[in-house]
């Protein structure tokens, strides 16, 4: 053969290339659309809508109109709701037992998520639940066991970057409140990494940032949360910040912990927490201002403590309440009730934090030895380290 033979036969090689590979683009630009949409809904095992899917080779779909729907006992309610989603799939992974999404990005979406009887629901909550295919399932079964279990199982998920951009979260809590307490975020920009479902021991990392709403008269609340967890184990490590909650509109879960009613106030909060072999543990650093009960616990005690005395030990120049709260339990053990841990835990930070105060407590007496006279400032600081000693009988 002569170069020039050589050369026509390299350029007629190289022209059936590009017309197959143009030929597979338009056959997979038809058929990717409906593939995605079906391997959303295995995945999810939901009932999902979708409006439309415009896709852009190789990788890249748009989906508008994305709704997913609540099953029993919240039937045909919402559970996810975005405009527009868009997604960088693994065109791969359309034609396999597991769908591969490199990069998620939603905007103004709405998410809902229930709880009653103790069980959280959400748009996940079949992901969640699923198992994996058996392994060495047939895929060519004619009606066997295998065969059902095949039909019947959720296509694994996996989830690599998943951005949410001002986006609005409800939870709707029918435990706390038979009608339902709602808890709203607003404005909500976050990013979550490595999702799998069903869940891996693989870490899931997170951040976030959003606006807690309370009420028509009160601004909203600013709530941050950084951290990761091992979903199949639920080993944490997370740092929450809140600033700026107004208490009386969280009735519904401080009355589990106290009867006491707070007519005002705000609270500023810093927790971590940690899970580590079903060990949860916290430690949260509080503030809070503006402190004003309607009515204290039996006895005008808060904590079995008396609540005056208490809190005028607590209270420093500029009127806030300061204290740290330690809490550590089994979550796997359904015997102990996070709401008497949380109070013990209270009652021992209260009796700390006013021990580490004596001394403050005992200057600001001391202090008005000048303003009264010699005997009656003796009695105020009698009767002050009386009242001390009482507080720690216990």
């Amino acid at each position: 053969f002569t170069k020039g033979d050589m050369l026509k036969k390299i350029l007629i090689v190289l022209a059936v290339l590009i017309v197959v590979l143009a030929f597979a683009a338009s056959f997979f630009a038809r058929k990717a659309p409906d593939l995605l949409i079906q391997a959303v809904r295995n995945a999810l095992s939901r009932d999902v809508e979708i409006g439309s899917v415009d896709y852009q080779f190789p990788s890249h779909f748009e989906m508008k109109g994305f709704h997913i729907r609540e099953k029993a006992p919240f039937s045909g309610e919402t559970s996810f709701y975005a405009d527009t989603i868009e997604l960088d799939v693994s065109p791969i992974s359309l034609f396999q037992k597991k769908l591969t999404i490199l990069k998620i990005q939603v905007a103004n979406a709405t998410i809902v998520v229930r709880k009653r009887g103790g069980r959280l629901m959400h748009p996940l909550s079949d992901a969640v639940k699923s198992t994996r295919v058996p392994e060495g399932a047939s895929d060519r079964g004619q009606g066997t066991s295998s065969d059902v279990s095949k039909k019947t199982a959720i296509l694994p998920l996996e989830i690599n970057k998943f951005n949410i951009k001002n986006s609005h979260f409800k939870f709707l809590d029918y435990d706390a409140l038979q009608e339902g307490f709602v808890i709203t975020l607003d404005g909500i920009n976050a990013e979550i990494r490595h999702i799998e479902l069903p869940f891996s021991h693989d870490k899931m990392s997170y951040q976030a940032a959003a606006q807690v709403l309370q009420g028509r008269d009160q601004r909203p609340a600013e709530f941050q949360l950084s951290g990761w967890t091992r979903p199949a184990s639920f080993e944490t490590e997370a740092h929450f910040t809140l600033k700026n909650i107004f208490l009386p509109y969280f009735n519904a879960y401080y009355s589990q912990v106290t009867p006491a009613t707070i007519e005002s106030g705000f609270l500023d909060a810093r927790m971590n927490l940690n899970v580590e072999n079903k060990e949860l543990s916290t430690n949260a650093d509080l503030e809070i201002s503006g402190l004003l009960f309607q009515s204290y616990e039996n006895d005008n005690q808060l904590f079995g403590l008396k609540a005056d005395e208490i809190l005028s030990f607590l209270k420093d120049s500029s009127n806030k309440l300061k204290f740290q709260i330690t809490a550590r339990w089994n979550v796997a053990d359904r015997s102990v009730r996070a709401r008497d841990v949380i109070r013990k835990s209270i009652e021992h930070s209260l009796k700390n934090t006013i021990l580490g105060n004596v001394g403050n407590i005992l200057q600001n007496v001391i202090q008005r030895i000048g303003e009264k006279g010699v005997d009656q400032s003796k009695e105020d600081l009698e009767f002050t380290v009386k009242k001390i000693k009482e507080l720690f009988r216990n």
